[in-house]
């Protein structure tokens, strides 16, 4: 509403033809009356935009609030009395390694694409690789943290229900002994800290 008045009002002041229409006596006031409406228009809606901003930043607190304590709080306390530890390999840590498994994915790649694509991923792939292992406190949790997840299912994440998915598959296509960790299982444990730090963050922005 504003903005179409101060639009009338400007063309009142700029337009000759419209101008004639304003009393002589109130002509003078109209380059004032079109700078305080404009103002005022402008200043609604920055305030317009910044309640909506506000809106949208509590929805997001309130969302990550929620998140935290339907999943990642209570998943995070699993590890409370569990020792989740890893060790990193370099498996190819010379430039001779990388470019021995070039040529191994260059040979092994079907069609001049995936030949040459193959051997450029395996060229800058220094294949680290993280063993993982439960030091103390049992087992890695997948099945509670399947639960935790099963219970709050509008709040988990495509992520979240990814990294649970592999987790999952790994223990039956893995060999899997006792407190050992598989590679996916470890990723899951990492995704759920490091989520866990963001959406704290977040909710108490």
């Amino acid at each position: 509403m504003l903005t179409a008045a101060a639009v009338i009002v400007g063309a009142l002041w700029q337009l000759p033809e419209l101008s004639d229409l304003v009393p002589q006596d109130y002509r003078k006031f109209l380059p004032l009356a079109t700078l305080l409406l404009g103002a005022f228009a402008i200043t609604r809606a920055v305030s317009a935009f910044m309640s909506i901003t506000q809106l949208k930043r509590a929805r997001q607190r309130e969302l990550a609030s929620a998140r935290l304590n339907k999943l990642y709080q209570p998943m995070v306390a699993l590890f409370i009395e569990r020792h989740l530890t890893a060790s990193s390999a370099i498996l190819a840590p010379y430039l001779k390694n990388r470019i021995g498994n070039a040529f191994d994915a260059f040979r092994n790649g079907r069609g001049p694409f995936r030949k040459v694509s193959g051997a450029w991923r395996a060229l800058g792939d220094r294949r680290v690789s993280t063993f993982a292992g439960m030091e103390y406190g049992g087992e890695f949790p997948l099945e509670e943290i399947k639960s935790i997840m099963r219970g709050a299912t509008d709040f988990a994440d495509i992520q979240l229900i990814n990294c649970i998915r592999r987790a999952d598959r790994s223990r039956y296509e893995e060999e899997h002994l006792g407190t050992e960790v598989t590679e996916d299982e470890y990723s899951l444990a990492e995704y759920i800290f490091s989520e866990h730090a963001r959406l704290t963050a977040l909710a108490e922005r």
